[in-house]
């Protein structure tokens, strides 16, 4: 692809895939040595082949797998002899990943054009052995825009480990928009995992853009190559185990699993031959915030008085008017996960309160609601016992009726849990149906944790570390988990709590991070009188503790200098997918024109560009200052279109 002058910009575009197999060990960890190995099925992998043995589960072996590299020497049944031995222990979730078809390049493919009335549509057919891949090259007239749409048909079932679009280019890097939503020009790295945000190559009329790609898996940059892949699919994008016996023990299901004859769309574009005058980006969070942080609270071991303590100050606070410290008294808002029922639960023995056996528990929870708090399930019970259908029903419609819940979050190993049985229609634990009835939608599970650990950095996007960390915020899996939607998070057990230090506070908000925590804030621990959370007074009450108290106080004043913000997993996973609607239009004049394709408002919708000033639709919106970036934000009705443009005169060419 050429600019006018017949200047090379987009020099190819080849087409890469894997597919294979995953089988899943049964043992929670394997010793220095192990040569053989039981798995969950016959392996289909022949003698000779080359196999890694993988760990990825939990505090943010994401990118830090434990992997050995081996070939196969026999296979009996379920069992399979490899070597060399392994040369380290390893545990939790270990699969062996075969690739059993590594695609390179089209085995065939074929070329038509077609003239529109707008424009042309040249596609490409091309075969592997796997699939059949489309892809629509949509040319519109007297626009810079490229829409690309890749349709693939599998032609067998399959697993994809990863299919992409891989786009090289013959002019060399000059911004990178990255997924903290910052840009790197000057000074650049190796290697970037971008989300789905996105790049530019050269200057001027021999330009190419790529930014905001919702319809695809993500973006990865190889810098100094000047390669571009476009992920259509990627197993490690969409994390999921279906756990088996505790949290080690599990199938391993990150990758897509189609059968013949289905198939996937992606699309994405291009701006070719036009450097936009403005680039306004998206930011993470809305109203001109900085960076996020959100709390979510794990049910476990609860009583109404460690609840009252942590969010009021005091137990003996009853009412939220008479807050005097706390989540309340700050104004801090929390996802909180309770136990809807407890049949051991008993008032001399008030731990694991539960909604059913305690009115008063419901109606403080009711006040916490009234004043931000998202509350839903931690489960139903604190204990594995057995869901009847019709209990699911009803507790899951009064959650509905009581708090509108739309967030879950698993407890423990319970087989009604997201990341157990839950999704399994063959088994008495399927709750899909009725999470979709009641619309709960965002979940937590142990895949959640893959990411990241605070110990690695407070900021689930891990920029200090490097752009190349793969660090999805959220995920819906294509094949395996229905209609819902994954959130990352990090837990922070209560011994890790100097990880919120004035210095990693400042490092969030300075990096634009996010960081969705995974706490125990209204524990009781039986044999402890303190904690990080937690301490009794000389009386014996439980109040917040003190430092707690200052840390929640701290934050709430990042929030007041509209730098940190303090929000819910529902308000997030909401905005997150309200920016998936946004469609931006670069028109000649210089203007960017911004569309809300979705069926909701998006208040405070928040952009970064590098400017002295931007306009919305002929007015000033409200912005700042930061790192070179303007901030701003305006609110975009539903089927709504905004222009972005450098003053106030801008008018539409289109």
């Amino acid at each position: 692809m050429t600019d006018a002058e017949g200047k090379e910009i987009l020099r190819s575009v080849d087409y890469a895939a894997e597919y294979g197999d995953i089988y899943n060990l049964l043992v929670p960890k394997i010793p220095v040595g192990t040569s053989k190995i039981k798995l969950d099925a016959a392996p289909a992998i022949p003698v000779g082949s080359s196999i890694e043995i993988r760990s990825e589960s939990f505090g943010g072996r994401l990118n830090a797998p434990l992997v050995h590299t081996a070939k196969v020497t026999q296979v009996a049944g379920d069992e399979l002899s490899f070597s060399p031995p392994l040369n380290k222990e390893m545990d939790t979730n270990m699969f062996i990943r075969w690739n059993r078809t590594i695609v390179r390049q089209y085995q065939s493919a074929t070329v038509q054009a077609e003239k529109k009335t707008d424009g042309l549509q040249l596609t490409v057919t091309g075969e592997t052995p796997v699939a059949r891949v489309e892809t629509m090259y949509q040319f519109k007239q007297n626009s810079p825009e490229i829409d690309v749409q890749v349709k693939t048909t599998y032609k067998q079932q399959t697993k994809v480990f990863r299919e992409s679009l891989v786009l090289g280019f013959a002019q060399r890097v000059s911004e990178v928009y990255r997924k903290n939503r910052k840009v790197d020009a000057l000074s650049t790295q190796a290697r970037y995992w971008l989300d789905r945000e996105g790049v530019r190559f050269g200057q001027g009329k021999q330009t190419a853009l790529v930014y905001h790609t919702p319809h695809i898996s993500s973006l990865e940059l190889l810098t100094v190559q000047n390669q571009l892949q476009v992920n259509l699919d990627h197993m490690s994008d969409h994390r999921y185990v279906e756990e088996l016996e505790g949290k080690q023990v599990g199938k391993v299901r990150h990758a897509s699993e189609y059968k013949a004859t289905e198939e996937r769309i992606n699309s994405f574009s291009l701006v070719v031959g036009y450097q936009p005058i403005l680039m306004p980006r998206l930011m993470n969070q809305p109203y001109g915030f900085l960076a996020t942080h959100v709390w979510t609270e794990h049910a476990d071991e609860q009583s109404l008085a460690s609840n009252r303590a942590v969010y009021y100050g005091s137990e003996k606070v009853e009412s939220p008017d008479k807050a005097v410290g706390g989540f309340v008294k700050y104004g801090i808002p929390v996802t909180k996960s309770v136990f809807f029922a407890n049949p051991y639960y008993r008032p001399q023995n008030p731990i694991n309160v539960a909604i059913s056996e305690s009115p008063e528990f419901l109606a403080y929870l009711k006040d916490l609601r009234k004043r931000g708090m998202e509350i839903g399930l931690h489960t139903v019970y604190p204990y594995e016992f057995h869901l009847y259908r019709d209990v699911a029903d009803r507790v899951l419609d009064t959650m509905k009726k009581e708090f509108d819940s739309v967030t879950w979050i698993d407890h423990g190993y319970l087989k009604n849990s997201f990341g157990f049985q839950g999704l399994n229609i063959k088994t008495p634990y399927y709750l899909a149906d009725l999470w979709k009835k009641y619309d709960t939608r965002y979940f937590w599970h142990y895949s959640s944790e893959d990411i990241t650990s605070v110990n690695q950095a407070l900021d689930l996007l891990q920029s200090s570390r490097g752009d190349d960390k793969r660090t999805p915020l959220y995920w819906s899996h294509p094949t395996v988990t229905g209609p819902f939607y994954s959130w990352a998070a990090a837990i922070v057990p209560e011994n890790t709590m100097r990880v919120y230090s004035d210095q990693n506070l400042a490092r969030l908000i300075q990096d634009r991070g996010v960081l969705i925590n995974h706490v125990y804030l209204s524990r009781v621990p039986k044999w402890k009188t303190s904690g990080a959370f937690l301490k009794r007074d000389p009386q014996g009450e439980l109040v917040i503790q003190p430092g707690f108290d200052q840390l929640l106080k701290k934050m709430a004043s990042l929030r007041d200098q509209k730098k940190l913000y303090l929000a819910t997993v529902r308000e997030m996973m909401d905005y997150w997918l309200a920016l998936e609607q946004v469609r931006f239009e670069y028109d000649p004049n210089g203007s960017i024109h911004v569309y809300n394709d979705g069926e909701k408002k998006i208040s405070g919708l928040s952009m970064a560009v590098r400017a002295t000033e931007v306009w919305v639709n002929g007015k000033k919106p409200p912005q700042k200052n930061d790192q070179g970036d303007l901030i701003f934000w305006f609110d975009l009705e539903p089927h709504a279109k905004a222009v972005i443009s450098s003053g106030p005169a801008a008018q539409s060419s289109k």
